[in-house]
């Protein structure tokens, strides 16, 4: 019995899912940490790099260990 744990590297959804986490992150942050154009782009960068990794990780996980047998 082999396991199925295929994640595909490029998802829209996970890519939305970094989008919109960051920029809520940005508007919370917006004032305190985030105050200059340049913040906002470090900090969008940042989350990008930093999200989508981590997001497909999760999801790698999440597949090996909720997979439907």
């Amino acid at each position: 019995m082999t396991l199925d744990t295929h994640v595909d590297l490029v998802s829209e959804y996970r890519a939305l899912s970094v989008a919109v986490l960051a920029v809520l992150g940005l508007v919370f942050n917006l004032g305190t940490t985030v105050t200059t154009a340049g913040d906002v782009v470090v900090f969008l960068t940042v989350s990008a790099v930093v999200g989508y990794p981590l997001f497909t990780v999760f999801s790698l996980l999440s597949s090996r260990f909720w997979q439907d047998e």
